[in-house]
């Protein structure tokens, strides 16, 4: 027996969100898979004449409404996890972006991170130093490795001046 097709790719999209957290963007991209997928064909029925994007964007908002999908709560532990991975303000940027989260959450959450503590990346520098043992390396040195992993200058001066 087939099922609707709205119910079918709601049921899809939460069994993967119980696997795997994610952003709204990245269920639209799971759930456009889907649609193209035989299996889904086979399974579901789909009405004639019907906007793919529509359906879509109706079950990424119910789960949104529903409160499954929950960007603040997956952006916070994202951030908190690239933050003891020790990298760099710039690096966790750009992987907070890659992971599909708005550009706006992004800029407003990591501002409000150091609001709360401006000393943050310096932090992560201390650690990532401690880490890599470059404690021994010359100012020099030190300051080209630490740009090659994005590290800010202003954070890199505070450093080297200790």
């Amino acid at each position: 027996m087939k099922l609707d097709a709205e119910k079918y790719l709601f049921n899809e999209a939460v069994r993967y969100l119980g696997k795997y957290p994610a952003t709204k963007k990245r269920i639209g991209e799971y759930l456009r898979k889907k649609i193209n997928n035989k299996k889904t064909n086979q399974k579901s029925n789909f009405p004639k004449n019907f906007d793919k994007e529509i359906l879509i964007n109706e079950i990424v908002n119910k789960l949104d409404e529903l409160n499954i999908i929950n960007e603040s709560n997956y952006l916070e532990s994202m951030f908190f996890h690239y933050q003891q991975s020790l990298f760099s303000i710039r690096k966790i940027r750009s992987k907070l972006y890659q992971k599909g989260f708005d550009k706006k959450k992004i800029e407003e959450h990591i501002s409000n991170q150091l609001q709360e503590n401006p000393e943050i990346e310096v932090n992560i520098l201390r650690k990532y130093i401690q880490k890599k043992k470059f404690d021994d390396l010359e100012a020099n040195e030190l300051k080209k490795k630490l740009y090659q992993q994005s590290f800010s200058e202003r954070s890199i001066y505070k450093i080297i001046k200790e």
